[in-house]
């Protein structure tokens, strides 16, 4: 149970793919509804993706980290996010990290596995210099069953 004053929703658990969005190029992802107040939704998501930089940084690691708000009792949901993405590159071991925010609609057709969502995903660099990139980002995920023993 979450405390905080959220009610528990039905602690829905999603595998994701995403081509664009917060994890620069696309991103792998576990998604988890945690809580619910009201009209609201929230849920946490964690990701993995990579990107080729150029011959002298490597390769990108990137752990991209997202907080939502789903707001929409339908199928048809805006859908509202904000976290950190640290990457690593692997040549030279350089670190840095970028706020990504999601402004998105979801469509999540009611008693199916799965939903749709796309949106504007700007990626913001703040730590040496203040930088927005414009992004977009369209996802699709299926919803993990799982099977309680019943004893």
């Amino acid at each position: 149970m979450l405390h905080l004053g959220l009610v528990c929703g039905q602690n829905d658990k999603y595998l994701t793919f995403e081509l664009g969005g917060s994890g620069g190029l696309g991103s792998f992802n576990y998604e988890s509804v945690f809580g619910q107040k009201e009209k609201i939704r929230y849920s946490y998501r964690t990701g993995f993706s990579f990107m080729p930089i150029d011959k002298n940084n490597g390769v990108a690691l990137i752990f991209p980290q997202m907080l939502h708000g789903i707001l929409g009792k339908k199928s048809h949901q805006m859908d509202f996010g904000i976290g950190l993405a640290p990457s690593f590159t692997t040549n030279f071991g350089g670190a840095y990290v970028r706020m990504p925010l999601s402004f998105s609609y979801r469509f999540e057709p009611e008693g199916k596995n799965h939903y749709w969502r796309i949106g504007y995903t700007p990626l913001i660099s703040f730590l040496f210099d203040f930088q927005w990139e414009h992004w977009a980002g369209v996802t699709y995920a299926y919803k993990l069953k799982f099977k309680r023993n019943k004893k």
